[in-house]
């Protein structure tokens, strides 16, 4: 790594707190895929604590939806405590695993047609484990306009009752399925929507994806979601990074989520000095 990136990533840590763009709080989440992305736990939970100044939330895999509005708590490492314990704010997934199940868009209507009992037992989750709110990744195939409708009016209703006990909800969202309408989801109360769809390997398709949801997402609720790596799981070069916040600099997006924890080392100049 470039000599003069190191220095200021050092210097960074050292003097700073927070990241600022425009007058605001810039943030940053991880996920952490645990088991399910076969990671080396203990050492990213170590990176996580070396670079805690330059995160916002950590997200990890903790919940799945599953049938008639239950959530399942899987049995992965639980790394609540450890984040907690370092002040991190900590946003466990529900998500639907393994993806592309037939099941799942059935699931999911299942839970927009009835959320009571799972928001009731989500809420009471995160008061016993003390975590400080959801990242809700369900994804589906096979949804319709309806449902996406459907979808919104769950979220809506399941960040107020978070809400009330100071609780955050963030949710992930992509453009591959009907399920998902940005601009409703948008509308609602969810705190932060990370976008999947700019995962996309290529230039091309990172820059469609990011116009798209600027263009549909309000800019104080979006957060860009991105792989730390592009096409044919080839890591990213820093010209190609330099690029890719570049651009988030240039619309002014303030969040983004990165898929999945390690962050890879060459990316941590580039968080650090995003947009300043």
């Amino acid at each position: 790594m470039n000599l003069r990136y190191i220095t200021t990533l050092v210097l960074f840590i050292i003097c700073c707190n927070s990241l600022v763009i425009n007058g605001a709080s810039l943030g940053v989440m991880p996920w952490m895929g645990l088991e399910r992305t076969q990671e080396d736990i203990s050492s990213d939970l170590q990176q996580i604590s070396q670079i805690k100044p330059l995160l916002g939330y950590v997200s990890y895999e903790r919940f799945n939806l599953g049938p008639n509005s239950t959530l399942i708590i899987n049995n992965l490492t639980d790394v609540q405590y450890t984040l907690q314990s370092q002040g991190i704010v900590t946003l466990p997934m529900i998500s639907t695993f393994p993806w592309g199940l037939n099941r799942t868009i059935e699931w999911a209507r299942q839970l927009i047609s009835n959320p009571t009992p799972f928001i009731n037992t989500c809420v009471q989750q995160a008061l016993n484990e003390g975590f400080d709110g959801y990242n809700v990744d369900i994804e589906p195939l096979g949804g319709t306009e309806q449902d996406a409708i459907g979808y919104a009016n769950f979220l809506n209703e399941f960040a107020n009752a978070l809400h009330q006990h100071n609780k955050i909800l963030t949710v992930c969202t992509a453009t591959y399925d009907p399920f998902w309408n940005y601009t409703l989801i948008g509308q609602t109360n969810v705190d932060k929507i990370f976008t999947m769809s700019t995962y996309a390997g290529s230039w091309t398709g990172f820059q469609n994806a990011v116009q798209y949801a600027v263009q549909t997402i309000p800019l104080d609720k979006l957060a860009v979601g991105m792989m730390t790596v592009g096409s044919n799981n080839t890591p990213f070069t820093d010209d190609q990074l330099e690029q890719r916040f570049q651009l988030l600099a240039n619309n002014k997006v303030q969040y983004i989520g990165i898929w999945c924890a390690p962050i890879p080392t060459n990316w941590l100049p580039f968080i650090k000095a995003y947009n300043i």
